[in-house]
C-alpha cells in the first residue's frame, strides 16, 4: 500500500524581508511565488495596518503570488519530481489589497511528457483571511485537486481595497494572493532536493521545461482569462509595478540567501490610486 505523506507549508525560516521561494521547498518548483516575513511591515512599512498579508500570516512568514504585468498574476507550483503526485487540501488565503477579487485555481495532471488541465475553480477573496478547502472551492468536484502534478493560481480584478494603509483619501489595488499554512498530501514521499543538486534524485530531466508547459497553458488557453473579468460593474485602477520577475523559475536557494538575486526584484506593493 502506498504511504501518503502529509505536510503543512508555513513559509517560515527564510532570511531577509522577502524573496523567491526556493526551488524544492516543500517538494515543489515555484514560479512567481515569493515569501514575505512579518518583519517587513513591522520594521520597514510600519504604516501597514489592514492588508491581506497581515490577516493571513500565522507565524513568521507567508507566501504570495505575483505577476510581471502589474495587472494579473499567474503563479505555479509543480511537483519537483513529476513521478510523485499530490493533493491540495487547504490553505489560509486573502487578497493582499482588494475586495471581491477572483482567483482561479487550476489543477494539472502529468502523463507521457505533457500537462493536462484537470479542473479550474474560482474563489473570490478580500483582505480578510479565509480558510480554503480544496474539496469544495468554486462549486467544483471533491476530486478537482486530488492526485495532481501542478497547480496554477491566476488573479483577476476586484474592487478597491482599504483606506487605512494609505490614509482617508487613498485606496489599494493589486494582484497578489497572500497565503499561509498550505496543506499538502503526497501520494508517496515528499520530493527532496539533495545538497548541491538542482534536480532531486529520480526527477524527470529538464523539469523546468515541463514547468514552462504549464505556463504556456495560462497564456494560450482563453478559458483561463475568465478570472480577469472580475465582478460585473467592477471599476479598478491598477498601477504598473516597477519590479518584476524576468525569469520563469525561482533560482534554487535564492529564498535563503539573504536577498534577491539580480534576476529578481520585489513587486512594488504600494498599488494605490489618487
Amino acid at each position: 500500500m502506498t504511504k501518503h505523506t502529509k505536510e503543512t507549508l508555513t513559509f517560515d525560516g527564510f532570511s531577509g524581508y522577502y524573496g523567491s521561494v526556493s526551488a524544492g521547498y516543500g517538494g515543489f518548483n515555484w514560479v512567481d511565488v515569493d515569501f514575505m516575513n512579518a518583519t517587513y511591515w513591522k520594521n520597514d512599512n510600519t504604516n501597514w495596518c489592514d492588508t491581506g498579508y497581515q490577516s493571513v500570516i500565522r507565524g513568521a512568514g507567508e507566501a504570495f503570488t505575483y505577476g510581471p504585468d502589474g495587472f494579473g498574476s499567474g503563479s505555479i507550483m509543480v511537483s519537483y519530481n513529476l513521478q510523485e503526485t499530490f493533493s491540495l487540501t487547504g490553505m489560509i488565503a486573502a487578497s493582499a489589497w482588494e475586495t471581491k477579487q477572483p482567483f482561479d485555481f487550476i489543477s494539472y495532471t502529468y502523463k507521457n511528457g505533457a500537462f493536462t488541465v484537470k479542473a479550474s475553480d474560482i474563489v473570490y477573496l478580500s483582505q480578510t483571511a479565509q480558510k480554503i478547502n480544496f474539496a469544495t472551492i468554486g462549486g467544483g468536484k471533491p476530486t478537482d485537486f486530488k492526485n495532481i502534478a501542478a497547480v496554477a493560481i491566476v488573479s483577476g480584478r476586484g474592487n478597491y481595497g482599504n483606506t487605512c494603509t494609505y490614509g482617508p483619501y487613498g485606496y489599494t489595488t493589486g494582484n497578489e494572493l497572500a497565503f499561509d499554512n498550505l496543506r499538502v498530501k503526497w501520494n508517496g514521499p515528499i520530493p527532496r532536493v539533495h545538497a548541491g543538486k538542482q534536480i532531486a534524485k529520480g526527477s524527470v530531466p529538464h523539469s523546468h521545461h515541463q514547468t514552462a508547459h504549464v505556463a504556456a497553458h495560462l497564456a494560450e488557453d482563453g478559458h483561463h482569462d475568465a478570472a480577469a473579468t472580475g465582478a460585473p460593474g467592477t471599476s479598478v485602477h491598477h498601477i504598473e509595478s516597477g519590479g518584476y520577475h524576468t525569469q520563469l523559475l525561482s533560482l534554487p536557494g535564492s529564498g535563503t540567501g539573504g536577498g534577491l538575486t539580480s534576476q529578481f526584484s520585489l513587486p512594488q506593493p504600494e498599488h494605490f490610486g489618487t
